[in-house]
């Protein structure tokens, strides 16, 4: 099976973080995307720096660190492959499949 590369969307980004914001875990609330190191300091459009996060949150947090905001990550955000995806389509996965989709 060739490697499949997730494409680092806004939806991906949503789904990856479990539609919950990173910074106080509500999901109940709109949920916007965030730079954690900030566009306008250097920050990039990449895996390792958006989260998801609710309004509250990103208004709070504005255009500053999570630290000098006093906001925790609740989870470091990661890259994520296409089984995790996988898994979340499907719900629960058989344990005969996992062998064949490289999680053994």
């Amino acid at each position: 099976m060739p490697y499949k590369k997730v494409v680092l969307t806004r939806k991906n980004i949503l789904r990856r973080d479990a539609y919950k914001c990173a910074y106080c875990g509500r999901s109940d609330l709109p949920l916007t995307i965030d730079h954690i190191i900030p566009k306008a300091r250097g920050g990039s459009d990449s895996w390792d720096n958006l989260v998801c996060a609710c309004t509250f949150c990103n208004n709070k947090k504005g255009d500053r660190t999570p630290e000098e905001a006093n906001l925790d990550l609740i989870s470091k955000p990661f890259q994520p492959c296409h089984i995790m995806f996988i898994k979340n389509v499907v719900g629960r996965l058989d344990e005969n499949w996992k062998p064949y989709l490289y999680m053994s």
